[in-house]
């Protein structure tokens, strides 16, 4: 053989050795890329579901609310009748497909009237608290509404 020859399958044989070290570096890379953005996905989509939980709850406990004071003021008005709080704490289950699965405590207080001339007018604080799951695990949701009303005067 002659020196020409075996310079060049010498060479050959240097240059074959850095084209696998190149296509493993390669496969490391798209391996990388394709597992990060698999993660990036999965976060997304598990932020979205949260996010669309967050919006029912928060749904649901304006529902109860909502119940609160329409059980506080009778559809006549107060004077006369008297506005009164509904049960101490009232659990109930709203009923929709977007709410149905949520827990709804309405809780009621009447605190001391404040008087405008001889006429007492007595406030009420409303407290609607809304959830589904369970306490302490990733499924867990709850919002809590409050709202205060109060008799209209005389």
């Amino acid at each position: 053989m002659m020196l020409s020859q075996r310079r060049s399958l010498l060479l050959n044989a240097r240059q074959s050795g850095f084209t696998l070290i190149t296509a493993i570096f390669l496969l490391v890379v798209v391996a990388t890329l394709s597992v990060y953005m698999l993660n990036l996905r999965s976060v997304q989509q598990a932020t979205l579901v949260y996010g669309v939980q967050g919006a029912r709850a928060m749904q649901a406990a304006r529902t109860g609310i909502e119940w609160g004071i329409f059980q506080t003021i009778p559809k006549a008005g107060c004077p006369g009748t008297g506005c009164a709080c509904p049960a101490a704490s009232t659990n109930f289950t709203a009923q929709g497909p977007a709410i149905d699965a949520f827990r709804i405590t309405v809780t009621c207080v009447r605190s001391a009237g404040h008087f405008e001339g001889l006429v007492e007018i007595a406030t009420f604080r409303l407290t609607a608290t809304a959830e589904t799951g369970v306490y302490g695990t990733l499924d867990y949701v709850s919002r809590q509404l409050q709202a205060t009303i109060s008799e209209s005067p005389p």
